[in-house]
């Protein structure tokens, strides 16, 4: 196994876990993290720059989701760039509303470590998880 995709194993261990404290440990403070999703299906898509404001919004989305599963199955990595391809389950807490999916995620690597990341959703699906939050919230 490459350093990289030692790092990308951990960082993804901590995501699962939402440990914001050691997934900080593997970020640069100029990391940057861009979630593409229109910020009209969720407001926290879009763009963060730097670690404190990428770890803030993650903060935010762990306090709404549940993370049930979180299974980065296919990765190619190359010695700038890693693409790894998730398996995911998530609960929105509030409602119990559930997605499965299949989100992609981009790095950008600096001698194997990361410095910023797209994620990319299937926006119709996610829209109609969001939809489906929006107007069934638990009684």
């Amino acid at each position: 196994m490459t350093k990289t995709r030692t790092i990308l194993d951990e960082i993804y261990d901590a995501w699962r876990d939402h440990d914001l404290e050691r997934l900080a440990s593997y970020l640069p403070d100029e990391f940057s993290h861009m979630i593409h999703i229109p910020q009209d299906v969720h407001p926290l898509g879009g763009m963060c720059r730097g670690k404190k404001a990428a770890l803030e919004r993650l903060s935010l989305i762990f306090t709404q989701f549940d993370s049930l599963r979180l299974d980065p199955s296919e990765a190619v990595i190359d010695p700038d760039t890693a693409a790894v391809e998730i398996q995911i389950h998530c609960r929105h807490k509030e409602t119990g509303q559930s997605l499965e999916s299949v989100k992609t995620n981009f790095w950008t690597l600096e001698a194997g470590w990361p410095v910023s990341l797209a994620e990319y959703y299937d926006i119709a699906g996610f829209r109609a998880f969001m939809s489906a939050v929006e107007t069934n919230p638990l009684s």
